[in-house]
């Protein structure tokens, strides 16, 4: 952490710490004892340099060591998991020797709240490359054992599917790195808090320096004056943002960058040797996919002491069967967290069918749930309660499923059945079932051209890449009239949720959502 300028330096190591009286369930995301109330204004009034930190202040924080002396960063997101940046795990010796300590506050003492576990297998991401290292530079650390939650150690949120950290946004970056470039490096653990770039901003700085960056993982993060940054020894470490709920939620890992603290206004007018770059972090929002495909039963998104009481993982034929949590009748435990990854053979789309559905009932679904997501991790998604939901039909060959519980209440479970089906049954698949689309085509209600049936429900949901809006155009519209659309209706939704109503059942063309969800009713007995 360090406010300072010079050359591209890895960074590896930086600044962070927690305090006492722990819960009986601890969360992700949550200190033991918050030291202040919650609040933009908090936020914005500690941006003055990066600073010491009081024991326990980022329990999830750990160091990397290598014979006992820390060389990079990391973060705790489950009990047997750490995530760190793929460069900081390049030697080929290094399960030999690398040590994983958690608790830790000064490096230079011995202190009770230490826990130290070796690390049994290091995961890079398949895509990283030390030709290209700011790209994709994340790796997992699974640990030769676990460790025990206190108010020293706790895991941070993973982002939630879809959840971004905007540019302004203020996030915090920590570690044991150098306060200023080529500067000593600190024995006490240090923050400092750094906005958000736009992705436009942070090309165009990077753009500026000799070897221009570039990369899809990539997030800039720091003031164009420069004098707060990460540093040497920061490297692996954590870039946390303040989630939907107040939960630390891990936004980035500390990756590279041009000198420590150095600003990049002027940079043209500088030479190379002096340039300066933002902070530059890989972005979680991204690999998120990867992480939890490979921490599978392990991660903990909501509760540091979830599990899965089932073999949960990768469920891939032409066709099969989900029953949770197992027996017919026999009911799921609390705190649970199971994901499935249901895949069929390329070319094909997926159906699902629920035959059995009894979760905890909530209005938002936020207590237990069984959450669908697309091959691009977009929620498709989310029940709970008693009804039986229609079955879904994904337009791509895989996808994945997410139950959570919590402490209370709890239910007989679900059944599922997952098939493969050729593309052709589309035009009117959305028809007694959900029908989730990413590519262009065409929509038909059922039986068309000739008339639909009495009592119809025909949904829809339609996909755009990032970036992209959906774009409707009707090319024949014939529904029963009636004044406030009150009998039969197509609907346009903003969301999955159908909470913004954006369009109803006149001819229309309509540019604006990246997902939009379609519905046709039928309720009474004309028709057209």
């Amino acid at each position: 952490m360090c406010l300072c300028p010079r050359e591209l330096l890895l960074l590896l190591g930086l600044l962070c710490a927690v305090p006492a009286a722990l819960q009986k369930d601890p969360k992700c995301g949550q200190k033991a004892q918050e030291t202040s109330a919650w609040s933009s204004f908090a936020l914005f009034s500690r941006i003055v340099g990066g600073h010491q930190v009081k024991q326990g202040s980022h329990p999830w924080q750990v160091s990397l060591k290598r014979r006992q002396k820390h060389f990079c960063g990391g973060t705790i997101v489950s009990a047997q998991w750490v995530v760190t940046a793929a460069h900081c795990t390049l030697d080929r010796n290094l399960l030999q020797y690398l040590q994983v300590t958690a608790g830790e506050h000064d490096l230079g003492l011995r202190e009770s709240s230490e826990q130290t576990l070796p690390v049994k297998s290091v995961i890079q991401h398949p895509k990283f490359d030390r030709r290209t290292p700011m790209n994709y530079d994340i790796a997992l650390l699974k640990l030769d054992g676990t460790f025990n939650f206190s108010a020293s150690v706790l895991p941070a949120c993973l982002p939630q599917p879809g959840e971004k950290f905007e540019a302004g946004f203020i996030c915090t970056a920590c570690g044991w790195g150098r306060l200023k470039e080529n500067g000593l490096l600190p024995q006490v653990l240090h923050e400092v808090s750094l906005p958000i770039l736009n992705s436009r901003e942070c090309s165009r700085a990077l753009s500026t320096l000799k070897k221009p960056i570039q990369g899809d993982t990539i997030m800039c993060a720091g003031f164009p004056g420069g004098g707060r940054d990460a540093c040497q020894g920061d490297s692996g470490g954590p870039l946390l943002c303040r989630g939907r709920h107040g939960a630390w939620t891990l936004a980035g890992v500390i990756s590279w960058g041009m000198g420590c603290a150095r600003g990049w206004m002027g940079n043209k007018e500088k030479k190379y040797s002096q340039r300066g770059s933002p902070g530059i972090f890989t972005d979680l929002s991204v690999v998120l996919p990867w992480l939890q495909e490979n921490m599978s039963a392990d991660l903990k998104v909501k509760s540091s002491t979830a599990f899965c009481s089932v073999q949960d993982g990768k469920l891939c034929s032409r066709e099969g069967e989900l029953h949770f949590p197992g027996r017919p009748g026999q009911f799921y435990q609390n705190h649970q967290l199971c994901i499935w990854t249901v895949c069929v053979p390329e070319g094909n789309y997926i159906r699902l069918s629920f035959s059995h559905f009894d979760v905890e009932p909530e209005m938002l679904c936020d207590h237990d749930s069984l959450s669908v997501y697309s091959k691009d991790d977009r929620l498709v998604g989310k029940f709970c309660g008693g009804d039986l939901p229609l079955p879904i039909l994904i337009g791509s060959n895989s996808m994945r499923l997410k139950f959570v519980s919590d402490d209370e209440d709890y239910g007989t479970g679900f059944s599922i059945t997952y098939t493969a089906l050729t593309p052709d049954i589309l035009p009117d698949a959305g028809c007694e079932s959900l029908a989730v689309l990413f590519e262009e085509g065409v929509l038909e209600s059922m039986n068309y051209p000739e008339h639909y049936s009495n009592l119809a429900v025909c949904q829809w949901v339609i996909c755009a890449p990032e970036e992209h809006v959906v774009k409707l155009t009707y090319q024949s519209f014939e529904v029963e009239e009636s004044e406030d659309c009150s009998y039969d209706a197509v609907t346009v939704y903003e969301d999955v949720g159908k909470k913004k109503e954006i369009g109803l059942t006149f001819d229309f063309l309509f540019w604006g959502c990246s997902i939009c969800f379609m519905t046709f009713t039928s309720p009474i007995v004309q028709c057209k």
